[in-house]
């Protein structure tokens, strides 16, 4: 991968993963972060190639808003790795060292999936061969297999339950020769697939949160614009806007990008440039059309950090807002149908905004329109 001058490397934390899952006897991480904080990036940039570097088979894939079945989209992964020009000599020296019940196929190639049409491949046909794509991996002791599975909280409704049930199968059977990375940015999806007593994944591996950005980001973002522009942001300004959005890289460089573009433009002026053209884009106004008065209540003090929703004086807060009462079943209520829309979530047992970017479009529209409906 092109090396990117904007990236941020997170190499402690890149370095401690890693260490846990090759020597510290983890078989599995799950990273949670909200989105757009980097946890692509760091799976694409910072883990995987220094995986690959020490001769590792790293297998990635994303099942974030996926319109192809898990199965398709883990077993295309899959067939892209063993592809790799050199792998099926990796893949010999590795399976003279393996177990014999773990089974290697000639040409690196175990079992495909044929999308292309004729006749329909069942489920668990399917769910087979990608068991054997995996059996496939060249993987040892000393360096296992590394899948990278990203948005994991995809995959954990009721139709995905026999993709998921087979996956941690055959994770399970080839312990500890494939270790695997998963990340997640809604903590009711991970739970689900975590930490709930039916859970498809209890007790696998160990959850890890990823950690946010400070000055160090900062000072590289900045000596990247420099370079690129000859300009470069005030260092404590860029680190209260770091703040501001919530310690996104990926609002704090597209600013940056933004200024580029537009040279006088600052940073907080970018971001509204930013935040307009994201809101129209994804449709944030027609969202907050949907909502019923009392949703908007909740939604715009999450947005601003208040956790305290079924307090006296924020249900008097709302009451006097609604021009009716508001007990406590009803917040409950509400908060349930928020989260069925995907718009709140619950983060170490408090609620908040799924989506950072619809959080500060909120309060962007709180502060410069006196707190009128977007």
């Amino acid at each position: 991968m092109a090396t990117d001058p904007w990236h941020y490397p997170r190499t402690e934390f890149r370095d401690r993963v890693l260490r846990t899952l090759l020597r510290g006897g983890a078989d599995a991480i799950t990273i949670y972060g909200p989105r757009r904080t980097g946890k692509t990036q760091f799976l694409l940039r910072d883990v995987a190639p220094e995986a690959a570097k020490s001769g590792i088979s790293v297998v990635y894939a994303s099942f974030w808003q996926a319109s192809e079945p898990p199965v398709t989209i883990l077993a295309h992964a899959l067939r892209t790795t063993l592809a790799e020009p050199g792998l099926w000599t990796r893949t010999r020296d590795a399976w003279r060292q393996m177990k014999p019940k773990l089974r290697v196929a000639p040409m690196g190639i175990g079992g495909e999936i044929d999308l292309s049409g004729g006749a329909e491949v069942g489920a668990s046909s399917a769910q087979l061969d990608l068991d054997d794509l995996i059996g496939n991996l060249p993987a040892t002791q000393e360096k296992p297999a590394l899948l990278l599975l990203d948005e994991i909280q995809e995959l954990a409704s009721e139709g995905h339950r026999g993709f998921v049930a087979g996956l941690r199968t055959s994770l399970d059977k080839r312990r500890p020769l494939i270790k695997a990375i998963f990340t997640g940015s809604n903590m009711d999806g991970l739970r689900a697939m975590f930490a709930e007593r039916e859970a498809p994944f209890l007790a696998y591996g160990i959850q890890e949160t990823l950690p946010p950005l400070g000055i160090e980001f900062v000072e590289h973002m900045l000596g990247a614009q420099e370079a690129a522009t000859g300009s470069r942001a005030d260092t404590a300004e860029a680190m209260s806007f770091l703040e501001e959005v919530d310690r996104s890289p990926y609002a704090f460089r597209r600013a940056l990008e933004t200024m580029s573009l537009r040279p006088g433009t600052g940073l907080r002026e970018a971001h509204r440039l930013l935040l307009d053209e994201y809101s129209e884009r994804q449709g944030y106004n027609r969202v907050w059309a949907e909502l019923t008065v009392l949703h908007r209540l909740i939604l715009v003090r999450l947005a601003e950090g208040s956790d305290g929703l079924t307090g006296r004086a924020a249900l008097e807060d709302m009451a006097a807002e609604l021009r009716e009462p508001v007990s406590k079943g009803r917040i409950s209520s509400a908060l349930a149908t928020l989260s069925r829309r995907n718009l709140v979530h619950k983060v170490f047992g408090k609620w908040s905004i799924q989506d950072p970017e619809f959080a500060r479009y909120l309060r962007h529209v709180e502060r410069t329109e006196e707190g009128s409906a977007p």
